[in-house]
């Protein structure tokens, strides 16, 4: 887990949901004649052969950091027609994770919630298929990779910059950006400095705008998307594909 020269650590604003797992995230641009097209409100347009890495732990007691188990790594992978993944499972190593089967893989925990209070968890490692339902081309491919997610201070080994600021003075942009002040941020559900929407609506864009967009690949009607204007987006009282017969049923 210590990443080689060229893989570049990062983080995000509201990572996305994962049954409570801790999570640590790296990219790599491996061609270092590419360089990344930004966009401050849509998808980032990713050369060939960019790699992003998510490795994921789990509380086996909840609340205890030293009972962390390693579960999986996943890997995302840019082609010249998508991106292809793939999930290494730990299992009991702490040196080797082995490649999961195509199919994927699930494996049951005992967690612990303090009290005595035992449950079963099953953890699911996605098959290679699966990795496509939401790394899609309308998502992004890779998600979470982009402006108002990486906008956000990050400690690179001891020099806290801002990770966009960064990644431009580091020349991974094809131009320079220079109004980092004017672009926006999602906002965690725990950030009482903002208002209830706007939290709200960081949440289902960091969750949910994968899928739920137009062109997504969920029907829904609804669109997650934070740029997507209040009254565009069907989130209240919008639209459902089928009302039942009563068209009093709104989302």
């Amino acid at each position: 887990l210590t990443p080689h020269a060229g893989i570049v650590p990062y983080d995000l604003n509201v990572p996305f949901w994962s049954d409570n797992a801790h999570k640590t995230r790296w990219f790599s641009v491996t061609n270092i004649n590419q360089t990344i097209g930004f966009n401050p409100t849509g998808n980032w347009l990713f050369p060939t052969s960019s790699v992003w890495i998510k490795h994921f732990e789990l509380e086996l007691t909840n609340g205890v950091p030293a009972s962390r188990k390693r579960l999986e790594t996943r890997f995302i992978v840019r082609t010249t027609t998508g991106v292809y993944g793939a999930t290494y499972r730990w299992g009991d190593s702490l040196t080797d994770a082995t490649l999961v089967p195509d199919e994927g893989l699930d494996e049951t925990f005992t967690m612990d919630d303090g009290n005595g209070l035992l449950r079963n968890q099953v953890w699911h490692y996605p098959s290679r298929t699966e990795c496509l339902i939401c790394h899609t081309p309308q998502g992004g491919y890779a998600l979470g990779f982009n402006t108002p997610q990486l906008n956000r201070n990050f400690d690179y080994d001891g020099a806290t910059t801002n990770q966009i600021e960064a990644l431009s003075l580091a020349g991974y942009f094809s131009t320079a950006v220079t109004n980092r002040h004017l672009l926006r941020s999602l906002a965690h559900a725990t950030n009482h400095l903002v208002s209830r929407e706007d939290r709200g609506r960081s949440y289902l864009d960091a969750n949910c705008v994968a899928c739920h967009q137009p062109g997504g690949t969920s029907q829904a009607l609804w669109d997650a998307g934070l740029f997507t204007p209040g009254p565009q987006n069907g989130i209240v009282n919008g639209a459902l594909l089928s009302s039942l017969g009563d068209t009093n049923n709104r989302v």
